[in-house]
């Protein structure tokens, strides 16, 4: 079973349907929930998909009584979400490599721990790390 790791870009990408890549987002929820594939995230994930929803509410891209109903639906999903406090100086590391933060940097690391691919639709995080982290693949070029 393939394993990935999938960061808040993405996941929030299951919510919204006028998102760039939205069906390839899509896609990889359907195989995780046909366990075609396997999800795992910084447990930080949780709290970016919270937040991520409550600030699409305030600019009107998502109705307040749908958002109780989105984040009992992420929780559902089980992703196995990792606590990071084993790795902060792997964190530590990438963020003065990349110029990225803590959140993007954590990602990062549970990826590589894990020896899985990371996808993310953060263009400058993509950007960033491309040339030297091979196993972070930007969502648009996924094969589903």
């Amino acid at each position: 079973m393939e394993h990935l790791v999938l960061d808040a870009s993405v996941v929030l990408k299951w919510y919204f349907n006028d998102e760039a890549h939205g069906q390839k987002a899509l896609d990889i929820l359907s195989k995780y929930i046909s366990n075609d594939i396997n999800i795992v995230a910084p447990s930080l994930l949780e709290y970016e998909v919270v937040n991520g929803l409550i600030i699409a509410q305030k600019r009107g891209r998502i109705e307040d009584n749908k958002i109780n109903i989105a984040i009992d639906g992420f929780y559902d999903l089980g992703i196995k979400l990792k606590n990071l406090a084993w790795c902060y100086q792997k964190v530590f590391s990438y963020c003065k490599t990349y110029h990225c933060s803590a959140y993007d940097a954590s990602y990062l690391v549970i990826a590589e721990d894990e020896g899985i691919t990371m996808v993310t639709s953060d263009e400058r995080l993509y950007n960033q790390v491309k040339k030297d982290l091979k196993w972070v693949q930007w969502l648009g070029d996924v094969k589903i």
